[in-house]
């Protein structure tokens, strides 16, 4: 028994460091992207109001995150996603889980924008529509002016 676990964990812990480079090198594609939109945006008044947010999806799934957004700030928020990805969407909600605003096209660089008309917590739906290998790596960008 002791014989077939040691090189099994050998095998774990050697893969680990592989696996680990592999994320690390996805995550530094799609901040790279995000860096690229963020100088598009820059140059039309926004500026980065959250952190950077990053995550990883299979095809046709989807998640939700929170963001706190201020009463008459205009928001440009983006996604982007690696190479193995080819549509994302975004769709943006209020407390009320009315949609404000949505990017369903069928490519990888969507963005919503809102100007809220009160401080509140907003729900964005993030869609891996289509990635080949899964999962795709994403990462949004929240922008205001």
């Amino acid at each position: 028994m002791t014989r077939v676990v040691l090189p099994l964990i050998a095998c774990v812990v050697l893969a680990a460091p592989a696996e680990a480079g592999a994320q690390s090198r996805w995550r530094e594609q799609v901040n790279r992207q995000v860096e690229t939109a963020a100088k598009i945006l820059n140059e039309r008044g926004y500026r980065r109001t959250h952190d950077v947010y990053d995550g990883s999806l299979k095809s046709e799934e989807s998640e939700y995150l929170t963001l706190a957004l201020h009463s008459g700030t205009a928001y440009a928020i983006i996604a982007v996603c690696d190479n193995d990805c080819s549509d994302i969407d975004l769709r943006i909600f209020d407390e009320d889980n009315k949609e404000l605003d949505s990017d369903v096209e069928n490519d990888d660089n969507p963005i919503v924008t809102l100007v809220p008309g009160h401080d509140g917590k907003f729900r964005l739906k993030v869609i891996m529509a289509k990635c080949s290998t899964s999962p795709c790596f994403y990462g949004v960008g929240v922008y205001g002016k």
